[in-house]
């Protein structure tokens, strides 16, 4: 079975023998005869061609990436393990389509030739490396290079891009891999936009990294959010009525075969093309959106012929039946072939692809004696975790200034755990036969429950003989699970629970592991270890609103929180006053913003910074604030609206390790967001 983060690897690259298209392409770019090159591998060809062909044009370009499928209800990517990727060498012909004033095109392949160049397998946490022959790529670039538009027009847009798009940029790709969007600098109104673009849960991803970013930590997961498709499942085109199927009723199969006709002869009619090009043609199969392109006038439907790119496509034994299904095909595009250093690229399976919840375990003792170790990455000792309080010690502490930079030092942390916890321990002792994790709830008011036992069930993986195998664990009326053998190479390994903390009630759970042998006569029993969970947001809300004349200074005239309009003088600064609480039984932070309409607009904070932010100085009672800010919107201003935001956090962390907390770096000495609250308030400023 392979380990983690290892890819599993088919014969050495440069031993493949080429396919005809690639004979082809090869012998485009070297003047040689495509039949002198055909069945040759490269080390083949470099060896019988040496001082012919240029060295540089037969290196390799290693693609990395990963196979991932979105969970639908917090939109997390979970890695696909072990799932085959196919890497084919395509040639497709598309018919374009530009909607009028719209800043995407959509592709819809009317013709494609593929050849399997490669094929490797997904590691444990989906991750995989393929390599592409530097002439193949040599041999995109060149001919979207001589073709006008072409070197824009097939790139998908990723989060970066929909960043600047809704900041009003040029919507563009970037030739080269450049600085990722400043997210910290993005105004109110501009998270506002990005969120009704791509999603509140991309959204909630974003501001929740931008969170917990800090100086010398990792920015990988940043940047790989970032970095991937702003539309991960598509985004539908915006047909023209002519295209729709008319009537409320749904329509009989021999009526959408006669309707698919019609909109085929209409299509190569117009474009003046034979039918039979366009035979293939599927309203419903469609790839993009994709960037599109604003230096020439460009119709509505374009055929767009002989394309070529390097596709990927996924299968997986998703049923345990031997034979490999397909969860991701049709993955036109998903690499920028003319950035320097190429990003990893991720490949969004479809729903029936077998996805796992945890890629990356921790190196768990087990000696022999029970014991809870780990919860996620994180040790369990306690030095990290308070094992009564059930508090982790090292995230989100207090900051004794009240304010977000602290010099510190710290007072010892009280951070309650959230999301879906993976429990990790030793259950691999001397006649065990059987396991469970008993546990005692204590509510947030102190009233405690008799102990009980957890019943959940996960899913494990292992890779044997070139096939994916899974099992679901299952428990009896006791809560006792099966202790699986170290041999049987089950994945993760020494997993007690897999547990969705937001299925239980907030509170303290005390855990306790139990050995018993094949009678279920309990033989062993672990420590107690508290675990503390709060998935509550916190509570943040404008309480209320005022504006003067900065001139005059003095009382502040009330506005209503219902769309608040101020009709000031021309020419005339203004102050107003926001005020706001927040709340919440793990309470760490809050912050108010405020920002302008546009360009010609500007409004900045007049009042001291004690108002504008508070970070918790004691995690046992500074659980609560309200304040009030006072901003100043310049005299010349323009009128517009002007949109204040005020976002509080809890204490409230997972130990996954998605976010570089088990980094040497850190430790877990950490400031990290997963709960937070949000909220905007607009007021509109006109003149009299």
């Amino acid at each position: 079975m392979a380990k983690q983060n290892e890819p599993l690897t088919a014969q050495p690259p440069d031993q493949r023998p080429l396919t005809g298209s690639q004979a082809s392409r090869l012998a485009s770019l070297t003047g040689l005869n495509p039949k002198e090159l055909s069945g040759l591998s490269v080390a083949q060809i470099g060896e019988k061609f040496r001082w012919k062909i240029d060295p540089e044009i037969l290196f390799f370009r290693r693609i990395c990436g990963r196979v991932v499928k979105l969970d639908p209800l917090t939109g997390d990517e979970l890695p696909v393990p072990f799932a085959t990727v196919h890497v084919e060498d395509t040639d497709c012909s598309f018919l374009g389509f530009f909607p009028v004033e719209n800043p995407w095109a959509w592709f819809f392949p009317i013709f494609c030739h593929r050849e399997d160049i490669g094929t490797t397998v997904t590691d444990a946490c989906g991750n995989f490396c393929v390599w592409i022959p530097r002439f193949e790529i040599d041999w995109i670039l060149r001919l979207r290079r001589e073709r006008i538009c072409i070197p824009e027009v097939f790139v998908k847009p990723n989060l970066s891009d929909i960043i600047r798009f809704v900041e009003e940029a040029p919507v563009r790709p970037q030739p080269i891999p450049d600085p990722p969007p400043f997210v910290s600098k993005l105004t109110a109104q501009v998270r506002q936009r990005l969120e009704q673009t791509v999603g509140q849960k991309t959204v909630d991803r974003l501001i929740a990294l931008e969170k917990s970013a800090a100086l010398g930590g990792s920015s990988a997961q940043r940047q790989r959010l970032l970095a991937s498709s702003a539309f991960p499942m598509g985004l539908t085109p915006p047909l023209s009525k002519e295209f729709h199927v008319m009537g409320s009723q749904p329509m009989a199969m021999d009526g959408k075969a006669k309707h698919a006709d019609a909109v085929k002869h209409t299509l190569a009619a117009r474009l003046n093309l034979n039918p039979s090009v366009v035979k293939d043609f599927d309203l419903a199969r469609f790839v993009g959106p994709f960037f599109r392109c604003f230096d020439v006038i460009v119709p509505e439907w374009v055929p767009i012929l002989d394309v070529p790119d390097i596709t990927f496509r996924v299968t997986q034994d998703v049923n345990g039946d031997g034979t490999q299904e397909v969860i991701y095909s049709e993955g036109y595009f998903d690499v920028r072939w003319n950035t320097g250093n190429i990003p990893d690229v991720t490949l969004v399976a479809s729903p029936i692809a077998i996805a796992s919840r945890t890629c990356r375990t921790p190196d768990v003792p087990c000696a022999d004696k029970p014991a809870i170790e780990f919860a996620g990455l994180m040790p369990l000792d306690p030095s990290f975790n308070d094992a009564t309080s059930g508090y982790a010690v090292r995230p989100n502490r207090p900051h004794p200034t009240g304010l977000y930079v602290d010099p510190g030092p710290y007072p010892t942390g009280r951070a309650p755990y959230c999301n879906e916890l993976q429990i990790y321990g030793c259950n691999r002792v001397k006649n065990a036969a059987y396991y469970r994790v008993r546990y005692q709830y204590t509510d947030p008011m102190g009233n405690t429950s008799p102990q009980a036992s957890f019943k959940l069930s996960w899913s494990l993986h292992r890779f044997v003989a070139g096939v994916l195998q899974e099992i679901f664990t299952t428990f009896d009326a006791d809560g006792w699970y099966e202790v699986l053998k170290a041999s049987d190479n089950w994945f993760p390994d020494l997993l007690l629970l897999e547990w969705r903390t937001w299925e239980s009630p907030d509170g303290l759970y005390t855990l306790t592991l139990e050995i018993a042998d094949t009678a279920k006569n309990v033989i062993g029993t672990s420590a107690s270890v508290g675990i503390r969970v709060d998935n509550t947001p916190p509570k943040a809300d404008f309480t209320g609103l005022g504006w003067r004349y900065s001139d005059v200074g003095g009382s502040f005239t009330g506005l209503s929180l219902d769309c608040p309009v101020i009709t000031r003088d021309s020419g005339r600064a203004i102050d107003i006053q926001v005020s706001y609480s927040a709340s919440a039984s793990s309470f760490r932070s809050v912050s108010i913003s405020a920002g302008a309409c546009g360009a010609g607009s500007s409004i900045a904070p007049t009042s001291d910074i004690s108002t504008l932010q508070h970070w918790t100085t004691d995690a046992n009672f500074d659980n609560s604030v309200s304040n009030s800010a006072i901003f100043q919107i310049p005299a010349g201003s323009l009128e517009g609206s002007y949109t204040f935001g005020l976002e509080a956090d809890t204490r409230a962390f997972n130990p996954s390790g998605g976010d570089g907390g088990d980094s040497p770096l850190v430790e877990w000495n950490y400031n990290v967001v997963y709960k937070y609250k949000s909220s905007l308030l607009a007021v509109a400023v006109v003149n009299a």
